[in-house]
């Protein structure tokens, strides 16, 4: 047991020794701790955000959005941005002014192009086609246009990434109006991460104090790349979190749509377009929905029908129907079963009712309907029979067609 803890005690140290050779190691490249420190903490941004990157282009192939091909180059430009600063902040080379300048120079570009990008991907967020179109052509002459403007002027890089983070805020929450104005739940999602970055944003301004404290410019990365980097991860997470909750509503919206679909089609197979009768395909559904109820069921044919298509037109012939269709709704209960079996041919399906409640009902609509359409002198023989709770549907209607047969002959 001694032997096993003095083993481990060496080994230990021995690992110490090497942590302190390999740390010791990629200090002596910089020129101070500061520069380490911020060498490390943008290089833990690049961590961070080349899977962001990866994610969105991914997403892109996958979802086929046209937002993730906005944000997949927004992030690539960032990307882009994050090493002019390593360059200008961390290599040799970058001890010539002229050349930390360019770098900077470089990243201002990039740095307000990501933040313009993201802009249009929330003008195109907040549209639901997500129809906006971004010219290449245009992103790149913006992106050589701040370059020229950042190289032609004599400015402390200090002082360019003051202008680049003023203008960047502006951008952010902007987008953070133009989210706020839709009515997307979705779209207040995104408008949140555009509002946590533009806010983490406004502590690039502590920047005038240093720059009146004469201090580097990497001792200050070196305090604020890890915030950069959790309010664009918090960004990303909205981004995505937004379109999940697009997606979700979209489906939703989408079974709605189809419900409504279907439920039409079921209207137009089980509804008589003419009269907006049910017709004879739900006739047996219905008696099943009754089962274990009596009632009455009368069979109503148009007497002369033929002639009156004959000698009025079928327009007048349909104004009978249609006629005929109305009075039975007038007449008859909520509950009734109201049919069009085809042609001339109507059903009445009456539950809990007596046959001489029926008769009376049926007394009423026939005098209603005589006068009804202007000019025709409108009738019907009808045949009666009662179902009780066993009837079978068949035997029922016979009888009821065999008794409107009687009545029409004696008409």
């Amino acid at each position: 047991m001694c032997y096993f803890t003095l083993k481990s005690l060496i080994f230990y140290k021995k690992l110490i020794k090497l942590i302190e050779s390999i740390v010791g190691e990629y200090m002596n490249n910089f020129a101070t701790v500061d520069s380490a420190l911020s060498a490390w903490s943008i290089f833990i941004q690049l961590m961070i955000n080349i899977p962001l990157f990866l994610m969105f282009l991914i997403s892109w192939f996958t979802a086929k959005r046209k937002v993730f091909v906005t944000w997949s180059i927004a992030w690539a430009i960032n990307l882009i941005a994050l090493v002019m600063v390593l360059l200008a902040a961390n290599w040799e080379m970058s001890s010539y002014y002229e050349t930390r300048v360019f770098f900077y120079s470089m990243y201002a570009s990039a740095k307000i192009i990501f933040a313009v990008l993201l802009y249009l991907s929330a003008i195109q967020f907040s549209r639901r086609n997500e129809a906006i179109n971004i010219p290449i052509i245009f992103l790149f002459s913006l992106a050589l246009l701040f370059f020229m403007f950042f190289l032609a002027i004599d400015f402390h890089p200090v002082i360019i990434q003051f202008i680049v983070y003023g203008l960047v805020c502006l951008l952010f929450y902007s987008s953070v109006y133009v989210c706020v104005k839709t009515s997307l739940i979705e779209c207040k999602v995104v408008a949140f991460g555009f509002f946590v970055q533009g806010t983490m944003f406004l502590h690039h301004f502590i920047i005038l104090t240093l720059w009146f404290t004469k201090e580097r410019v990497p001792v200050y990365m070196s305090r604020i790349s890890f915030f950069d980097t959790i309010s664009e991860f918090v960004l990303a997470l909205t981004f995505f979190l937004g379109v999940i909750i697009r997606v979700i509503n979209e489906y939703r919206e989408m079974n709605i749509k189809l419900e409504q679909n279907q439920e039409n089609l079921r209207t137009l197979v089980d509804i008589d377009p003419l009269t907006g009768l049910k017709n004879r395909r739900v006739l047996r559904s219905f008696f099943n929905s009754i089962k274990g109820q009596s009632g009455c069921i009368a069979f109503i044919d148009v007497n002369k029908f033929k002639q009156i298509n004959d000698n009025w037109g079928h327009t007048v012939g349909d104004k009978c129907l249609t006629a005929i269709a109305i009075k039975m709704k007038e007449v008859f209960r909520f509950e009734d079963g109201l049919f069009r079996l085809g042609g001339d041919e109507f059903l009445i399906v009456c539950p809990e009712i007596s046959k001489m409640e029926m008769i009376n009902r049926l007394d009423k609509f026939k005098k209603e309907i005589k006068h009804f359409v202007k000019g025709v002198s409108l009738t019907v023989a009808v045949g009666v029979d009662t179902f009780e709770k066993d009837s079978h549907l068949d035997q029922v209607l016979k009888r009821a067609d065999k008794e409107m047969y009687k009545n029409k002959k004696s008409v």
